[in-house]
């Protein structure tokens, strides 16, 4: 998914406005910017993302309070940057050298922020749309991914957010069972949701690999390469070093590695039109 502006020839938005989805924005706020010019996002427009609104671009803070403006125009799947930013205000967990959220954690409206992002959902489902962070797994159906994503949501968003952010981090359980409970059963969700690229056949998750889809570990492949029964278009974000690219026309990546210097993409949802931007200087 490469280039620079590229969209349908015709311009049949409706006049109710249109749903743009965009990929993993990463606190490219100037990019974003330049994304929505080029579709021309209008005031009946509704603006959607995969998920990883922050962290590693120059404007987290400028991105949060753009999407906070646009109300119920806007709604994003969490991502594991934006959990991360929610651990560090929740949880305790430190700013890494890596992190570019000082001036994020440092404003005023920081909590309010915070609040307002972790009430976002981990999936949604509109039918002929389905959005996720980094995936599904071949061993869930859609409704175990809906069940599986409204029981982490009531707990992120509920009294006991911050016992959940305390724990969130770690690798196990790595193999998802129906009998997991409490924080392993959680912390597993979460995983598969926002952290995934490889699974085996089982649905052992793999969290290493981080390239294209040469050279990958024995026994594992990429989670869309095995049959599912999710219905609808699925689009994802997380794994910028696909480029979008999937070999399957029902499921879409749309981190095409704006942080790192190259594009930010969105499709139009009624039609699926494809609109791309270059990263904007700064981004990375």
């Amino acid at each position: 998914m490469n280039g620079q502006g590229r969209h349908s020839p015709t311009d049949d938005r409706p006049a109710c406005g249109s749903t743009y989805l965009v990929g993993d924005i990463q606190g490219c706020f100037e990019s974003l910017e330049a994304l929505l010019a080029e579709v021309g996002f209008g005031d009946a427009d509704r603006l959607w993302c995969v998920g990883d609104l922050v962290n590693r671009g120059p404007d987290s803070l400028g991105v949060l309070r753009f999407a906070r403006s646009l109300d119920e125009r806007f709604t994003c799947v969490l991502g594991n940057h934006d959990l991360h930013f929610l651990a560090m205000v929740y949880g305790g967990h430190p700013h890494r050298a890596t992190d570019t959220m000082a001036d994020l954690l440092a404003a005023p409206d920081c909590p309010d922020l915070a609040d307002w992002l972790r009430h976002q959902p981990l999936f949604i489902d509109r039918g002929d749309w389905v959005v996720v962070h980094a995936g599904i797994p071949h061993i869930w159906t859609t409704t175990m991914a809906r069940d599986n994503a409204r029981e982490v949501e009531a707990v992120i968003r509920g009294p006991g957010h911050a016992g959940f952010f305390r724990a969130m981090y770690g690798n196990e359980p790595a193999l998802w069972r129906d009998d997991l409970a409490g924080m392993d059963r959680h912390r597993a969700i979460v995983n598969y949701f926002t952290r995934m690229r490889l699974v085996d056949v089982e649905g052992r998750l793999e969290f290493s690999h981080k390239g294209t889809l040469d050279d990958l570990p024995p026994g594992y492949a990429p989670w869309f390469s095995y049959p599912t029964e999710i219905d609808g278009t699925l689009y994802f974000g997380h794994w910028a070093a696909l480029d979008g690219a999937t070999g399957r026309p029902r499921v879409i990546g749309l981190d095409t590695g704006c942080v790192w210097g190259r594009t930010m993409t969105a499709v139009r949802l009624e039609d699926g039109a494809m609109f791309s931007v270059s990263a904007a200087e700064g981004c990375p």
